[in-house]
């Protein structure tokens, strides 16, 4: 799992790093850590899984940058917000931008642990490895917005870009994609439930814009509503 800390603090910063390389030795995790001072600065650079990001930063503030992020990445973001603000405040941010957590500064290391296990037993970041010819490509479930099945190969968008693997759609459906994230809306298309922003009976709207036909409405809102059940008990939680 990649993360990426931004505080215009640098103290903060480092102390907050020590803390997830603390939790990844203890856990026996797979994390990186990089921070950042600015959101201009952290916009330059590639995706992250997790994003930690200061709320009262100058010039740009956590709430602008985490909408800059997920505009550029069609939502496919974690965000986690660190405040100095009361709960009552955290409240109106959250109903800004929607945030997996906040953390009080200075953050508490038993509650930063918390967040970061629930985070990384998630689904989404149970990575998949798709092989194609003698290559294969490691894919985090939450970059992937749906897939088409064409022919013998079935095409992957994610939040940048189309790429082919050769599969057939029954085989990624039962064997390769979570079942809590995914689900077949018709026979030659799948959709990540995290990035669906609207649905009729005869499509679905996923975050990009891109309309997916629909053929299995009833079965597909019984998704739906599970998926948004487990999430929100999860918040409560």
């Amino acid at each position: 799992m990649r993360i990426a800390v931004c505080d215009d603090e640098k103290t903060e910063n480092e102390r907050l790093k020590r803390m997830i390389y603390g939790y990844a030795a203890e856990r026996g995790r797979d994390i990186v850590c990089d921070c950042f001072v600015s959101g201009n600065e952290l916009l330059e650079r590639e995706k992250y899984d997790v994003y930690f990001l200061d709320y009262a930063m100058p010039g740009m503030n956590g709430a602008d940058l985490a909408e800059k992020l997920k505009n550029k990445y069609s939502n496919a973001v974690t965000i986690c917000f660190l405040t100095s603000y009361e709960r009552a405040a955290v409240e109106v941010i959250n109903k800004i931008i929607y945030a997996e957590a906040f953390l009080v500064k200075p953050a508490d290391p038993e509650r930063l642990n918390e967040v970061l296990e629930r985070l990384y037993s998630r689904s989404y970041f149970r990575r998949v490895v798709l092989k194609k010819e003698k290559a294969a490509r490691v894919v985090y479930p939450q970059e992937v917005l749906y897939v088409e099945a064409r022919n013998k190969v079935c095409r992957f968008c994610f939040f940048d870009s189309f790429e082919e693997f050769p599969y057939k759609i029954t085989e990624l459906e039962k064997n390769c994609l979570p079942e809590e994230l995914f689900f077949r809306v018709h026979r030659s298309y799948i959709v990540n439930l995290m990035h669906v922003s609207a649905y009729d009976k005869k499509g679905v709207t996923v975050s990009n814009g891109s309309v997916i036909p629909m053929s299995r409405f009833r079965e597909f809102q019984q998704a739906f509503s599970s998926y948004n059940f487990r999430s929100f008990r999860r918040e409560e939680g």
